[in-house]
């Protein structure tokens, strides 16, 4: 046998193996995979979101939002996080009038995450997220059911998140606010850095309580594609998202059947450092 076979062997198994996905792996902006922190693994994030464009009015809204994830144990994974922003809106019909802009602090975050399932090593992967908020203008909670399936020795991942939320929001008053939401996505790794995925979003908003009223205010679709590349410990994912016309608004006549108060494009940057 050649002196250099083994090692030629070698590198040609590094070349045709897959990549696969890091359990804590999150290739997706606006839902989560049911891969989680392990035990005593820690992870500080941050969120840069920029949207654009509202019906008839001249819109820019800036989001930021630092959070900080523990693995408590390798089925449960707590964060906590605050998160910021800023708009500015001018009307198309009114250009003599000044744009309005204002910065505001949306309050502290709290998470939780339970794999109830891993989905390297069971049929499927299943979690449950909870997520509690409070701030000056708004309090909510939220329950969702996370869906995982793996594909191609894990290079494609498909995931579902099903989720609902309950809270009150101010605007002069405070008032009873909800929603449902379906969000679905799928994600493929290119190389052992790279990967690409794209999402879709639903969510449908009341302005009372779930199942204590059938006020509906809003439903709106969003989809778009995100980009991810790791370089462990840091890793980046830039993500695009338009509205889809087949919105709907009973509060506020819609523009194409696009969603008055929803803009129009979605932007996300998430940047992530691990330390462990």
């Amino acid at each position: 046998m050649p002196s250099g076979f083994p090692i030629r062997l070698a590198l040609l198994a590094l070349v045709l193996v897959p990549p696969v996905a890091r359990a804590d792996d999150q290739p997706f902006l606006t839902l989560d995979a049911t891969d989680i922190e392990p035990e005593s693994g820690h992870e500080l994030e941050q969120n840069f979101g920029w949207n654009h464009g509202l019906a008839g009015r001249a819109y820019s809204g800036f989001e930021g939002e630092t959070e900080w994830e523990y693995g408590y144990d390798d089925r449960l994974q707590l964060a906590v996080a605050t998160a910021y922003g800023w708009s500015r809106t001018h009307p198309h019909l009114f250009p003599a009038i000044p744009a309005e802009g204002h910065g505001e602090w949306s309050g502290i975050e709290g998470e939780a995450i339970y794999q109830a399932m891993n989905v390297y090593f069971d049929p499927i992967g299943l979690g449950f997220k909870f997520h509690a908020a409070a701030g000056p203008a708004e309090r909510s909670f939220a329950a969702t059911i996370l869906l995982q399936k793996n594909f191609f020795n894990d290079r494609l991942r498909l995931v579902t998140n099903i989720g609902g939320e309950v809270g009150r929001a101010k605007d002069g008053a405070w008032s009873d606010t909800s929603a449902l939401t379906v969000d679905a996505g799928a994600a493929y790794n290119i190389t052992w850095s790279w990967s690409a995925a794209l999402e879709f979003n639903a969510e449908r908003d009341y302005s009372a309580i779930l199942f204590g009223g059938r006020d509906a205010a809003t439903t709106s679709y969003y989809a778009g594609p995100t980009l991810q590349y790791v370089a462990h410990p840091w890793t980046a994912s830039l993500g695009v998202q338009a509205q889809l016309p087949w919105s709907h608004d009973v509060s506020a006549p819609t523009s194409q059947a696009f969603v008055a108060d929803a803009p129009r494009w979605r932007i996300g940057l998430r940047v992530t450092r691990d330390f462990y």
